[in-house]
């Protein structure tokens, strides 16, 4: 019996040996696998959407060799694709298309942009010859909303490579942003010269036309950007905003038909097209489109705001204000939403209401015709002629030609004189 329990004993020893061979044998084997082979593997991952892991992956390689600038470029990749609207993590940060953006970044995405800038900034302290580079944390610095530093970047890119066609549409879509947009005008028309086939720099440049009110140049750039890609979904959406600020509704809407026939999940075309179908008066295909718009984005303040608008063209004063309520908890800076809250209430007889609603836009946007004039036609209902006055006349300070403030402004002195 002692002889067995010592074989036993012998048998068990051996085993555990086995094992802890087998470990080291592991552990030796995660040691000794190098940089290049974390990074190959971190790259698999993050094709395959698994940008955590990928980060790890990264992290070792650069723990490895801590001048590898391609592991911090990837790390600071990954860092970006994973709070940012990026379909593939190839795309490195370039090829930005300009389409109307809502809200500012949040918190996680701050935390995560600042990340990739941390490692972007190593790579450029290993090689600050790489314009490429100065393009990538130029794009960070975009989405993170520090335009300045955006633009820095892709300027010093510019400087190291004068025909870097990225760079200037980088470049162009941070001035667009911020409103200056003679100067995004000529960095596009930079690109379009070094690429004229660039559908991109026409795209991005008719937006800055739009923005800055130039319409026919702008539906002229969409529609070059169309003609050198037939399937740009996006410079057809925009060329549907086009047409619909010169009042061509039907142009308007066969766009955004043809921008959701390529994109069927392009969730602002469907807003869209029922700001076209609303500007019509048919007001039902209108709400059936910004439903289809919520349906994809649930948290979209725009599309809550326009469809509250149609219902209440539709005297649909009760569903008007869900929706408002929602595009104010989704965006609670939305002027627009208060004001056409307050006149849901006004309609409803809720004149305390609608004069607060009408005040918190006035306050969001002091330059809000339509509150004043709002809030003052409720004075003016409420005999309150002095108020009513006194909006009248800050709607005529802002626009010294609105006829409307101009004929409430008259009617409201009568009724004071008559008192």
């Amino acid at each position: 019996m002692k002889y067995y329990s010592l074989i036993l004993i012998l048998a068990a020893l051996i085993m555990a040996a086995c094992t802890s061979t087998d470990k080291a044998t592991v552990d030796v084997q995660v040691e000794t696998q190098t940089a290049a082979e974390f990074i190959e593997s971190g790259k698999a991952l993050a094709m395959e959407g698994e940008y955590d892991k990928a980060y790890n992956d990264f992290s070792r390689a650069i723990e490895i060799d801590p001048k590898n600038t391609e592991a911090y470029i990837l790390r600071a990749r990954v860092s970006f694709a994973s709070v940012s609207d990026v379909t593939k993590v190839e795309e490195d940060f370039s090829g930005i298309i300009y389409n109307s953006v809502e809200g500012g970044a949040s918190e996680e995405q701050i935390e995560k942009y600042d990340l990739a800038i941390g490692d972007l900034d190593k790579a450029l302290e290993l090689n600050p010859e790489d314009a490429e580079t100065y393009i990538r944390r130029g794009r960070v610095y975009a989405e993170k909303g520090d335009y300045d530093s955006a633009i820095s970047n892709y300027t010093q890119a510019i400087d190291l490579d004068s025909e870097l066609v990225r760079a200037y549409n980088g470049r162009g879509n941070a001035y667009t942003d911020k409103g200056e947009y003679d100067n995004a005008i000529a960095d596009f028309s930079e690109a379009v010269k070094l690429r004229p086939s660039y559908a991109e720099g026409f795209n991005n440049r008719g937006y800055a036309y739009l923005l800055k009110g130039d319409t026919d140049k702008a539906i002229t750039d969409f529609s070059e950007a169309i003609k050198q890609d037939p399937e740009f979904a996006i410079a057809y959406n925009n060329r549907g905003h086009a047409y619909i600020d010169k009042k061509d509704y039907n142009k308007a809407t066969t766009d955004f038909d043809k921008a959701i026939e390529l994109e069927p999940e392009y969730t602002k075309a469907y807003n869209g097209r029922a700001t076209a179908y609303a500007n019509r008066q048919d007001y039902d295909r209108a709400i059936a489109d910004y439903t289809e718009a919520l349906n994809r984005d649930p948290k979209f303040a725009r599309a809550y705001n326009g469809r509250g608008s149609a219902y209440l063209n539709k005297e649909e004063y009760d569903n008007a204000i869900v929706d408002f309520n929602e595009a104010i908890k989704n965006d609670p800076e939305n002027s627009s939403a208060y004001n056409s809250r307050g006149l849901a209430y006004a309609y409803k007889g809720d004149y305390r209401r609608a004069i607060a609603d009408y005040t918190k836009a006035i306050e969001l946007n002091p330059e809000s015709i339509m509150a004043y004039n709002n809030r003052g036609v409720e004075y003016h209902a409420r005999r309150d002629y002095r108020n009513a006055v006194q909006d009248y006349e800050a709607a005529l300070n802002i626009d010294r030609n609105n006829a409307t403030a101009r004929r409430n402004l008259d009617e409201a002195r009568r009724a004071m004189g008559s008192r």
